[in-house]
């Protein structure tokens, strides 16, 4: 089937919810409302619409991919700054400065969530900004049954952002991570505690082999109520202004359906997984309408960037060169943008930002770097992403893969390993590398890898709706799977309205030959034909082959070459492509970047479409497609493209 066909169903080229690309067919629908025969206006629409689709290769407006939801009173992305000034006329003075030098547009985190925060919260809503809050009582904001609990003055204090319109939560950091691990560490909780160690631990501390359960748990669905209970608690402290924010987890899913404002992530810092991470949490974004945020985080092993000189202090090294590197941070900062967040805050900002973080609040290399990058994010349309591949896994699923086992504590199944590979050796992984001539490999490695198929999917659970498992050309069934009737009928809508199925054997078997012959019956369902993984040995949840044809048939643009990371998205004037050179930077956390030209990437693309006129968005250089019909495009190391299609 030719891309023009399939593409009509798949998605709308709408920016920031506006649809203006056939404004200008808008004359040619009047005689369509005239008082000619039913018949021939129902023909005269069917042309209509196949023309719409042969001609702009876009999907219809009634059925597009949610678009990217935006923060609460904000009409477009928002950069923020991590950190705040505690005096008014400073927190003042900075928003000026940032608004004139176009650092950003609001604070993740801001002030903390109380009643003295409430002349600074009063600042930022005149502002217009959005505001994440420190949690009260910040040091234990991740101990459920502790003291971090909004009080009502503190709740009155952020009404003022109710009042304004704005967007303000209150965060739960990196709560994952603290369940599944910190809540057995004796030197955490001393820290936390400090002089209530002894007369409190009894009722926190957890043995190390329950993982964060209070009570050992045994099936999914015990896990799935435990770490319910724990969110629950937190949100009600909070005053249900919780944003959720995961780093060492993908709980995202979860953290959207028990009622989080915000799906918020945080990569960088000795996180992986980055892009599996992007995949659930935009997922989660898109089945439940909620914004999501990514957090970079500056922590690199022992060290950290900060401004000022490398300096080591016992095991920490910090300064401007410490951490990761600028191009990686850029890498990340324009990825989750182009990807889809409402929001992305560089952590630890306002000491990396600024020389010094007071007035004239001078910027430092990386401060500059961080205008340059947010005034491109605002020049451009990034449009909806496109991605045609929904992976719909059980609603119990409970992937964890930082931690290796299911909801952190249980032994994977086959089928959890299925999923695994899938999204970490398959979909989010290569390994066609640069190969450092006088290094053992790169430590920033791990952090964002090259895509063989693109960055095709998103993530969602099996309580999703048939309405909007529609919107995916593709959809894919992953892991165990419990085939409730809700989930069967809501899949039949979606087969019904021309997604396309495709389930392991296992699927097949467990929901019988009469209800597979009901899917097929209402629209294309496949059984996948699994193989080992060269590399792991492990079956797989469908062949790699496959998931070749399938970015093959499903984007509109093919890439040849070198190995890289991509993403296709669709905007007002046409298709956009963002091709990430992911090799070439080397550095470790106590050491300045160093630059390898040799691993320069060079590409070709070939749009299955016809275009008008083709652009690269950072170089600003306009490009031709060559006598071969593709167009020839190199990448320097650690940077990104972005080649924007004006259609025909």
């Amino acid at each position: 089937m030719p891309f023009s066909f399939r593409v009509l169903g798949v998605i709308a080229g709408i920016d920031e919810g506006r649809f203006r690309l056939h404004k200008s067919f808008m004359a040619y629908l009047k005689p369509l409302t005239s008082s000619v025969s039913f018949r021939l206006r129902e023909t005269a629409c069917w042309i209509m619409a196949c023309f719409f689709c042969l001609t702009s290769w876009a999907q219809p407006t009634d059925n597009p991919l949610l678009m990217p939801r935006l923060l609460p009173g904000q009409s477009t992305f928002v950069f923020s700054l991590y950190g705040s000034p505690g005096e008014v006329d400073q927190l003042k003075g900075l928003i000026s400065f940032m608004k004139e030098k176009g650092l950003g547009g609001g604070f993740d985190p801001g002030p903390g969530a109380g009643v003295r925060s409430a002349p600074l919260l009063a600042a930022i809503a005149e502002a217009g900004w959005p505001v994440v809050c420190y949690p009260p009582d910040g040091g234990r904001m991740q101990v459920k049954g502790g003291t971090s609990v909004l009080d009502p003055a503190g709740e009155s204090a952020l009404r003022v952002l109710d009042r304004a319109g704005q967007f303000g939560a209150i965060q739960l950091g990196e709560w994952g991570y603290h369940f599944h691990r910190l809540t057995s560490d004796t030197n955490w909780w001393k820290a936390v505690l400090g002089d209530d160690y002894e007369s409190q631990i009894q009722h926190y501390l957890i043995p190390a082999e329950q993982r964060g359960y209070a009570r050992a748990p045994q099936t999914r669905k015990d896990c799935y109520e435990q770490l319910r209970e724990y969110f629950y608690w937190h949100r009600q402290a909070k005053s249900g202004r919780l944003i959720s924010v995961t780093g060492h987890s993908h709980y995202e899913a979860y953290a959207a359906e028990w009622g989080t404002s915000a799906i918020g992530l945080e990569v960088g810092e000795n996180i992986r997984f980055t892009q599996s991470k992007f995949a659930f949490a935009r997922g989660a974004s898109r089945q439940w309408n909620i914004p999501w945020t990514v957090q970079v985080s500056p922590w690199f092993g022992p060290s950290v960037t900060t401004r000022g000189p490398l300096k080591k202090e016992g095991n920490i090294t910090s300064g401007m060169d410490a951490g990761h590197s600028l191009s990686l941070y850029e890498r990340m900062w324009l990825h989750a943008w182009f990807a889809g967040a409402a929001m992305v805050t560089p952590e630890n900002s306002i000491r990396i930002f600024f020389e010094e973080s007071r007035h004239p609040w001078p910027l430092t290399e990386q401060g500059r770097a961080a205008v340059r990058v947010h005034t491109f994010m605002q020049d451009h349309d990034r449009g909806n992403p496109y991605t045609p591949l929904l992976v719909v896994l059980d609603h119990l699923a409970g992937y964890a893969p930082y931690h290796a086992r299911t909801w952190g504590v249980l032994e994977r199944t086959p089928g959890d390993w299925e999923i695994f590979d899938l999204l970490e050796r398959q979909l989010y992984f290569s390994s066609e590398r640069f190969t450092y001539p006088d290094q053992a490999g790169n430590p920033e490695a791990d952090y964002l890898h090259p895509t063989p198929q693109g960055e095709i999917a998103d993530v969602m659970l099996n309580t999703v709706n048939g309405a909007t498992m529609s919107h995916y050309p593709c959809i894919m069934l992953a892991g165990d799977m419990d085939f409730s009737p809700f989930f069967l009928f809501e899949l039949e809508k979606a087969a019904r309205a021309g997604s396309r199925i495709l389930m392991h054997p296992r699927h097949a078997a467990a929901i019988g030959e009469a209800a597979l012959n009901k899917l097929r019956a209402a629209g294309q369902v496949s059984v996948t034909s699994p193989e080992r993984h060269a590399e792991t040995k492990r079956m797989t949840a469908v062949s790699t082959d496959t998931l070749a044809r399938l970015s093959r048939d499903l984007l509109p643009i093919e890439l040849s070459g070198d190995a890289i990371q991509y993403q296709v998205n669709r905007n007002a004037q046409g298709w956009v492509i963002e091709l990430i050179n992911n090799e070439g930077v080397y550095k470790t956390g106590d050491q300045p970047a160093k630059i390898y030209p040799q691993a320069t990437a060079s590409i070709r693309l070939r749009p299955r479409f016809g275009f008008r006129r083709a652009r690269e968005w950072v170089t600003r250089t306009a490009l031709k497609a060559d006598e071969s019909g593709s167009i020839p495009l190199q990448i320097p190391p650690g940077e990104t493209r972005y080649v924007a299609f004006e259609i025909k």
